[in-house]
């Protein structure tokens, strides 16, 4: 019997991509260039992580974001970082790279060489959702978020 090739669900993907962009802009409403949000969010086994939220480019139309998270007790192991292009235009976020590694692919054959799955795309834009709803539940700013007043 022939295996069948992952074929993402874009209408799923496009409502997460949405729904990302919707949450960073809550956590991170000024999105300046170099700016970033530090969020301690407490975990269910008592312990907390330090969430960070980077801009490292911004443009008319786009911005990109580094998305990190560690364990406050500095454990020896580094979580990886996301970086997440932000649409302004499309009003989207999508996971597009772990840091220093090559933009994602739509889908992937299985095995492949770095060992992604089928739908590696999909599960990291996925997991970027869990912990940005994990930080507007259960997160705070490490610093106060100062609002730039329009006249």
């Amino acid at each position: 019997m022939k295996k069948l090739r992952y074929v993402p669900e874009l209408s799923e993907l496009m409502a997460e991509y949405e729904a990302n962009y919707a949450r960073l802009l809550k956590l991170m409403p000024n999105m300046e260039p170099a700016s970033q949000r530090v969020f301690d969010v407490a975990l269910t086994s008592g312990q907390s992580v330090r969430v960070c939220l980077e801009v490292i480019e911004q443009f008319k139309y786009t911005a990109t974001l580094r998305f990190t998270h560690q364990e406050k007790t500095g454990r020896w192991l580094k979580k990886p970082a996301l970086m997440i292009r932000i649409y302004h235009d499309a009003r989207m976020a999508e996971v597009v790279e772990l840091e220093n590694s090559k933009q994602l692919q739509g889908s992937y054959h299985y095995p492949n060489k770095k060992m992604y799955q089928p739908d590696e795309k999909r599960q990291r834009n996925f997991y970027l959702g869990e912990w940005l709803r994990h930080c507007l539940s259960q997160g705070y700013a490490t610093e106060k978020l100062s609002f730039a007043t329009v006249t």
